[in-house]
């Protein structure tokens, strides 16, 4: 008799109205050529950005509002983004996205585990932060395929930009500073209280820089045009002796440098100078990076103009 009722009982659950331990099914806020985005994910993207603009929803509903929006709109993109390339068979295995995040760790100077940290401290886990580079790396591998054939950078554009940009600087040696900010420093503060002048670059590095030679200012020293990054090269061309460049990004990690010093040779005509190979390789980078941008936001939008999106949000 006790086993029959213990039967009846555990029928009648499996058909209640209203099961004990009913999960809640989250808001749809979009779907897009049949995916759904859930409010709970959207809200879940959505933390990191409110913690790293400082905004508090009871006090700005209103920008919260505006970012929230933007928020699923990349969402959005991403999903059709990795629609196309399920279409394309274009894959990224576990192994790429561990490889991509050692290299990103590696540059940051920490720790894996101070790293996420970190990161935790910002509102990203590591499932998040996988997931976002993920996409990334689809987006390179989809943008190689359909974008990077379409755009040209010719020989001409390649000499214009080195002898308007690079020729005579490239002559002489730069003398850089370079101030690398922590994942969990305010860099955007320090940045500004450099602008402003209420802190000096060199005692900004000295305080709170990670990278190299921090105690003196983070002074490079004397080096070549030809030999620095490309990112470098193409904000160091656009400085002048004195100048500290905007926020730029490391992976990670925020940057700032400082031109210190050039020394140019004098009494070179540059009119018809050409760059070395090396050079020339750097500068069609410079050229090419913000067309291969615009060009891959053109193919998104294209794509999203073909895709079924019913925003519900």
């Amino acid at each position: 008799m006790r086993a029959l009722f213990i039967s009846l009982a555990c029928a009648a659950s499996l058909f209640s109205a209203q099961p004990v331990f009913a999960t809640p099914i989250s808001r749809i806020v979009a779907v897009v050529n049949g995916d759904m985005i859930t409010a709970r994910e959207l809200d879940k993207a959505l933390q990191p950005e409110l913690i790293g603009q400082k905004l508090d929803p009871g006090k700005n509903p209103k920008m919260v509002a505006e970012v929230r929006k933007a928020v699923l709109d990349r969402m959005i993109n991403d999903k059709i983004i990795l629609q196309e390339a399920a279409k394309e068979k274009i894959e990224v295995t576990d192994a790429d996205v561990d490889a991509a995040i050692a290299q990103i760790v590696k540059e940051s100077q920490l720790s894996r585990d101070v790293f996420f940290k970190q990161m935790e401290k910002e509102g990203v886990s590591e499932k998040m932060f996988r997931d976002r580079l993920y996409v990334q790396l689809v987006s390179q591998r989809l943008m190689s395929a359909n974008v990077v054939s379409k755009v040209v950078v010719t020989e001409d554009e390649i000499n214009d930009y080195y002898r308007k940009n690079m020729a005579g600087f490239a002559s002489g040696r730069a003398r850089v500073a370079m101030l690398i900010y922590p994942v969990d420093a305010d860099a955007e503060k320090w940045a500004r209280d450099i602008a402003s002048g209420k802190v000096s670059f060199r005692d900004a590095v000295r305080a709170v820089s990670i990278g190299p030679n921090a105690q003196d200012g983070g002074d490079l020293g004397f080096m070549e045009l030809s030999d620095m990054a490309p990112g470098m090269m193409e904000q160091v061309s656009r400085m002048k002796k004195g100048d500290v460049s905007p926020l730029m990004g490391m992976n990670a990690n925020k940057v700032q440098i400082a031109l210190l010093d050039f020394e140019e040779a004098e009494g070179v005509d540059h009119s018809d100078a050409v760059p070395d190979a090396v050079t020339a390789g750097r500068i069609e980078q410079i050229l090419r990076r913000p067309r291969l941008q615009e060009r891959f936001e053109q193919y998104t939008e294209q794509l999203r103009g073909k895709a079924l999106i019913d925003i519900r949000n």
